[in-house]
């Protein structure tokens, strides 16, 4: 697990992107779709990390998030194709390369079927990367966070990644976990503050919630 203290970035997670947008590089993909991409600050950077040759569908159910359009984004590389569907009606052109979703498995009532849905896009040898967190290990001082999980369907979803991946017939799924932490005044602090309201006393020891990346080969 790997921890970030850091104050030099808005997101406390932005480590857990890196990883990401490093591992989807990686994979030298060409035909590649993010599953669920919301409003779609990740899938500008997954844009702009991959090369011009590459396409990038961008996919959800609600179509403001691509207003403006991907394509008059001037720091996009690669062609992005904007699609509005519900993942478990994912209906891609092809086959691709690689699916990956954030974010997206913790509000499904049936993660295992979204999960079956976006593998039955990815041709063998291909990946499928998940990114989810585990809600409950938020803590301040020890104790834990309260952030509505009650209105979440499934909010510690990231504990149960890898076995979502083997179900679905991925051999062998790889395993990363990033935990923000600091002090009140810390980057993980006002993060804190700014999604609860809540600010921590600037002596407190914040953990936020722990983040989860799971990927592997289709077989």
């Amino acid at each position: 697990m790997e921890t970030n203290t850091g104050d030099d970035s808005s997101d406390p997670y932005a480590q857990a992107t890196d990883h990401l947008l490093d591992l989807l590089v990686s994979l030298n993909p060409h035909l590649v779709a993010d599953v669920g991409c919301g409003d779609a600050g990740v899938t500008f950077d997954v844009a702009q990390a991959l090369p011009s040759d590459t396409i990038l569908y961008a996919i959800d159910h609600d179509p403001t998030v691509f207003d403006p359009p991907f394509n008059e984004h001037t720091k996009v590389h690669c062609t992005v194709t904007t699609l509005v569907q519900e993942v478990n009606e994912l209906t891609l052109p092809t086959e691709v390369d690689v699916i990956f979703s954030r974010f997206l498995l913790l509000n499904l009532p049936a993660p295992l079927a979204a999960v079956e849905r976006m593998r039955h896009w990815v041709r063998p040898g291909g990946h499928l990367v998940l990114m989810e967190p585990i809600t409950s290990t938020g803590r301040v001082e020890g104790h834990p966070l309260s952030v509505g999980t009650d209105e979440i369907a499934n909010p510690d979803i990231g504990l149960r990644l890898y076995e979502l991946l083997t179900n679905v017939g991925v051999n062998e799924p790889s395993i990363a976990a990033f935990t923000p932490v600091g002090l009140g005044e810390s980057l993980a602090g006002r993060y804190l503050a700014a999604m609860t309201g809540v600010d921590p006393d600037p002596t407190s020891f914040v953990s936020l919630p722990t983040l989860v990346l799971a990927w592997g080969q289709v077989q």
